[in-house]
């Protein structure tokens, strides 16, 4: 191997170390970017070097083999579930070899099969370079990004694409092991043609099922907050008349309490401070009327939250308060991430006091300076608990093993850096604090 092939080696490592770098889209560090490249780099050689010294260089059985050893570690040294850790595997080796292949298939026949053999290492150092930034190109385009397990919805047909992958990388083997056959090597370039063609339809099919599934949801969003918004339109109407009525029987109140101090009678003054101001004062800072406040939520997805918690508190016999002095904006973060987030704050609030003795459940949205803060506290049945055990798989404020919810938040949260969870609890009280920073307005 000269020069050029020592190169060749190297931009391969390179666009797998990049390319991993660019789906992870920020989730590692430039230290394990540098563990993660040297490893690959480690891999590629021990694979070539035991397939040279048995003959078997020829026939591509290390590049079949070289998604086994990302997988290894993904799965032992970053921890990655099975199903996450074979798709990133097969995706980075797909990558490069349908696309190398490809590109190689392309210039052979414009150059001539004389031309590559006479010029095999500068032909292939060539076409690897190529290779780097139609990757970068199709990551780019296609939006490829680890995230997409993160994504519920997206999981049963990720399942789907995994079993594509596999295919389409059994078939690129044998294209490289029928390219080795002269009479076949036509045929191996166009099976290599097709590998890398109907990954790009792969792709593209990711991307279409993801943005229709977005759109589904969305409408579904849409539809929840629209059922919503009359709920809350219905339950304004109903306090309005309330209040409507309120102050026709303010006058009543008022003329009762000044005959009672004309005539200085001190029990009558008494008995319609305690029976009519007391109750009537009472009434007024009924949780219903925190309703009002959620006209200080601008953002459509997160008022219907809000409102939401408040029908779901009601019916489950907890006192709600609402407390939002500030408007506030939309908040920095993805709709979805936020509907989802928010569900399990909410309910998990509402179901943990709706089992507590107090019963009680506390929202404030304050608008800070630089951030945007919102409270969600809650009385629940449990005594202090360490912080650490609260984003434990399966730990809750409702019981044991009901609590995926709160790993699933920590999980999404992990993707901001402008969001900050802080975890309380102080005796019976039950306290999750959301700081959502934000950019000067």
């Amino acid at each position: 191997m000269d020069l050029l092939g020592f190169g060749t080696v190297i931009v391969h490592f390179l666009i797998i170390s990049h390319s991993y770098r660019l789906i992870c889209k920020g989730r590692i560090n430039r230290k394990e970017l540098y563990i993660f490249g040297a490893y690959t780099l480690l891999t590629e050689i021990v694979l070539e070097f035991s397939f040279y010294l048995l003959y078997l260089d020829k026939i591509g059985i290390e590049r079949f083999l070289f998604p086994l050893g990302l997988y290894s570690y993904f799965r032992w040294m970053k921890q990655y579930e099975r199903d996450r850790g074979l798709f990133l595997s097969l995706l980075l080796s797909l990558l490069y070899e349908s696309t190398h292949n490809f590109l190689s298939v392309t210039f052979s026949s414009i150059t001539g099969d004389n031309f590559v053999l006479q010029y095999h290492f500068p032909f292939f150092f060539v076409v690897t370079v190529l290779t780097y930034f139609v990757t970068l190109k199709i990551i780019y385009y296609f939006h490829l990004e680890l995230a997409y397990f993160d994504k519920d919805y997206l999981y049963p047909f990720l399942k789907k694409v995994f079993f594509a992958l596999l295919l389409l990388h059994i078939v690129s083997f044998v294209s490289d092991m029928v390219s080795t056959i002269k009479h076949l090597n036509s045929f191996g370039s166009i099976l290599s043609s097709i590998v890398f063609i109907s990954l790009l339809l792969t792709f593209f099919a990711m991307n279409s099922h993801k943005v229709q599934m977005e759109k589904e949801i969305a409408l579904k969003q849409k539809k929840f907050e629209q059922k919503h918004l009359q709920n809350y339109t219905d339950e304004i109407v109903g306090l309005y008349n309330e209040i409507r009525g309120f102050r026709h029987d303010y006058a009543g109140m008022l003329v009762s309490m000044q005959m009672a101090i004309d005539s200085g009678n001190l029990q009558e003054i008494d008995r319609i401070y305690n029976e009519v101001l007391v109750k009537a004062n009472h009434k007024l800072r009924s949780d219903k009327y925190t309703y009002f406040d959620l006209n200080n939520i601008e953002d459509s997805a997160l008022r219907s939250l809000v409102a939401q918690s408040i029908v779901y508190a009601r019916n489950n016999g907890v006192e709600f308060t609402l407390e939002v002095k500030d408007t506030i904006t939309k908040l920095p973060i993805e709709l979805l991430d936020l509907v989802r987030i928010m569900s399990v704050l909410l309910n998990n609030a509402v179901e943990g006091s709706a089992d507590s003795y107090k019963k009680q459940m506390e929202v404030a949205v304050i608008k800070m300076e630089t951030e945007t803060v919102m409270v969600i506290q809650n009385s629940c049945k449990m005594t202090m608990t360490p912080s650490g055990d609260l984003f434990a798989l399966g730990f809750s404020t409702k019981g044991r093993n009901r609590g995926v919810g709160l790993n699933n938040v920590k999980e999404l949260l992990d993707k901001y850096n402008n969001i900050i969870l802080e975890t309380e609890m102080e005796g019976s009280t039950f306290r999750q604090i959301i700081r959502f920073k934000r950019e000067f307005e």
